[in-house]
């Protein structure tokens, strides 16, 4: 079987592909000695997800590898949920099972919650000793009609395709809880092969899913490989909008019918390679995604969630080590910041990434500042 990671790795649950909204961010130049008012860190001791302990950036104990991060934030509290990356040893390959979830109220303390779902949880997904291919993912938050809380996990994982084809698809699971547990509401997955055939051949297409909702309650699904596609969503955010089915004796998805959804490719992004993540800052939708290979950060901006989308340029070059580093970025109490990995702990490289963050500064355009990785030292 083609290994699809040799061809072309998949970026991490790039910009996740996770999509936030974010308001309210100011314009501060980078390094600027000037108060914050939020008392917000500016220097992170990078990786920030280094050990599989209860405090994964101070406490040492068995170091933990991590990657695709996708922030997701509620009230006073970030939910940064990763991959996590089991290469074996003498394998040239990624080794992912599982989806871990690290929580903070002040961006530089942590807590492990463990794992919350695993690409097993999908009874189409496949997976064995060698990969679980568990790779990236982004979840976000919505009430339902009744007012109940309800968290939306979209997975890309291997498996679920017509005929059983071999290919990664895009599922989703939802639970009442941000720390699961997440189960299948559709009992097959959202994107499959057949949805991208008309543009792309390769089987790790559909990949990086980001899902953003609109100030309008309008939901759209982001994603792609070598091409970025979106798709608007049902306000359930479990189906595509336009999507026909019937169900069995248990409530799963049968005879899925997708004439009437309207899937578009976007061609303006120069060296799209995967891991788009949406958000918005002070009225303007802004697409950071993985460009290129080894890849960097680019992003470019919007004036709606369905573009056009205008490039603005790179903010993070290749990083060393790793051929990814998908990005992530996202508001919390006041300012904004950017998740993505590197390969910085021991051992660490393509297959043993670890995710780290940094503050984002715009410009007073509103274009951003070429990012700046801290570590420890930074602040010394």
């Amino acid at each position: 079987m083609i290994n699809p990671k040799k061809i072309m790795p998949i970026v991490l649950a790039s910009v996740a592909i996770a999509v936030v909204t974010a308001c309210g961010t100011k314009v501060r130049q980078a390094g600027s000695n000037v108060t914050d008012p939020h008392d917000s860190p500016t220097t992170f001791d990078n990786p920030i997800i280094k050990y599989d302990t209860q405090d994964p950036t101070n406490q040492v104990g068995d170091i933990i590898y991590t990657a695709d991060p996708a922030a997701m934030v509620m009230d006073d509290t970030v939910y940064l949920y990763t991959t996590h990356d089991e290469q074996s040893v003498g394998a040239d390959d990624y080794r992912m099972y599982d989806y871990r979830l690290w929580t903070s109220t002040d961006m530089l303390n942590w807590k492990n919650k463990g794992t919350v779902l695993r690409y097993s949880d999908f009874d189409w997904a496949r997976g064995n000793e060698t990969t679980g291919n568990a790779y990236a993912h982004h979840v976000i938050h919505r009430k339902d009609e009744t007012g109940k809380s309800l968290y939306y996990f979209y997975a890309t994982v291997e498996g679920g395709q017509t005929d059983d084809e071999f290919g990664f698809a895009i599922g989703v699971a939802v639970s009442e809880s941000p720390e699961g547990p997440f189960t299948d509401p559709r009992g097959m997955p959202m994107i499959l092969l057949e949805d991208t055939a008309a543009y792309k051949e390769h089987s790790w297409r559909n990949i990086d899913p980001a899902v953003f909702i609109d100030d309008d309650g309008r939901a759209y699904l982001y994603w792609g490989n070598k091409q970025l596609w979106w798709v608007e969503l049902e306000s359930d955010l479990i189906h595509l909008k336009g999507e026909s089915y019937t169900v069995d004796e248990n409530g799963k998805m049968q005879n899925r019918d997708t004439s009437n959804v309207k899937i578009n490719a976007v061609d303006t992004l120069p060296n799209f390679e995967e891991a788009p993540y949406v958000s918005k800052h002070n009225d303007v939708y802004y697409l950071v995604y993985a460009a290129g290979f080894p890849e960097s950060i680019a992003y470019a901006t919007s004036k709606s969630a369905t573009g056009p989308w205008q490039y603005q340029g790179i903010i993070m070059d290749p990083l060393p080590g790793t051929t990814t580093i998908h990005p992530a970025m996202f508001d919390f109490k006041g300012e904004t910041y950017l998740a993505y990995h590197n390969a910085g702990l021991p051992g660490g490289g393509s297959y043993r990434r670890s995710v780290c963050v940094d503050r984002v500064y715009f410009n007073e355009d509103g274009t951003i500042k070429p990012i700046v990785m801290t570590s420890k030292d930074s602040s010394e």
